[in-house]
């Protein structure tokens, strides 16, 4: 049975609250950034960072820009939870998600198969979405550029490789064209505040060596080396667990199709309030197909 609609609750805290004033932040964001490179390459999945828009929005559209002229049905977001520990996947049954840019109809049909899978790591728990943000601040970006697509939305909670591996079995057939996949992923949280004080010194570049030691592995898709990656620095990550699950599913599609991936933009808060005491990390990467050689 539907709950009906998954009001917005971050709306006037990460993002504005009228309807005008967002779709003129974003028209304008997205303006600034148009000269970002395009790619012919059909883009099946972003990693996109979920801070409040002053942070985050920058690095997140121009990612979102190179899917820009992708034509999607659906749109599967896999968002970290930040409120309540469980383990795996919780899906919801809200069957519309709102924002002030207007209600995002949710694939019911898709949810639910999803969960028949019989997965002992996939459950319903509406109440993990309820006051995520993680999720929330993704969806009017993802209307400003796409129009007329369903919603698969899906938290996460605690993810190891071997977790992510038996959930991508779950989530495997959703790997298809005209899905996009949104991991929603900060980088790196650094700074007393978050328990992670790996360095004390050149924080700047050590964190950027940091970021991007985890990018590189990103980008080879090596699910194995990223787990590694996380277990030896303790890197506060915070939707890991996202990525993993991302990571098992390119190895199952990879068998059948070559996904490539490149980072797309790399910034901090840092840079931004030039406090790099407290500081997180955001980076955009893309998947898109490459063609396999000969």
């Amino acid at each position: 049975m539907s709950l009906g609609v998954r009001k917005p609750y971050f709306d006037g805290k990460f993002y504005d609250r009228s309807e005008n004033q967002l779709r003129k932040y974003l028209t304008t964001t997205v303006e600034k950034e148009l000269n970002t490179e395009q790619t012919s390459n059909h883009v099946r999945a972003v990693i996109l960072p979920h801070a409040g828009y002053v942070f985050s929005a920058q690095t997140a559209i121009k990612t979102l820009l190179r899917a820009a002229e992708g034509n999607y049905s659906k749109i599967l977001v896999i968002a970290p939870s930040h409120r309540i520990p469980f383990k795996g996947i919780a899906l919801a049954e809200f069957d519309t998600y709102r924002t002030p840019l207007g209600d995002i109809p949710v694939d019911m049909d898709s949810v639910a198969t999803i969960e028949g899978t019989g997965n002992d790591y996939i459950e319903y728990m509406s109440d993990a979405h309820e006051q995520e943000h993680s999720l929330e601040v993704q969806l009017p970006l993802l209307q400003h550029f796409f129009k007329d697509f369903e919603l698969i939305p899906i938290i996460n909670g605690l993810i190891n490789e071997a977790s992510a591996r038996h959930i991508a079995m779950s989530l495997k057939d959703w790997w298809r064209e005209d899905v996009l996949w949104v991991i929603s992923s900060d980088f790196t949280h650094y700074g007393r505040s978050f328990n992670y004080l790996p360095f004390h010194k050149n924080i700047k570049e050590n964190l950027r060596k940091l970021d991007l030691s985890a990018v590189q592995l990103i980008i080879d898709r090596d699910l194995h080396g990223f787990c590694e990656y996380l277990d030896k620095t303790g890197a506060t990550i915070c939707g890991c667990g996202a990525i993993q699950i991302l990571l098992a599913v390119l190895e199952l599609a990879d068998r059948e199709s070559k996904n490539a991936a490149e980072l797309v933009y790399y910034t901090t808060s840092g840079n931004l309030t030039s406090n790099y005491s407290q500081c997180v990390s955001y980076a955009g990467i893309t998947f898109f197909d490459q063609e396999l050689e000969t």
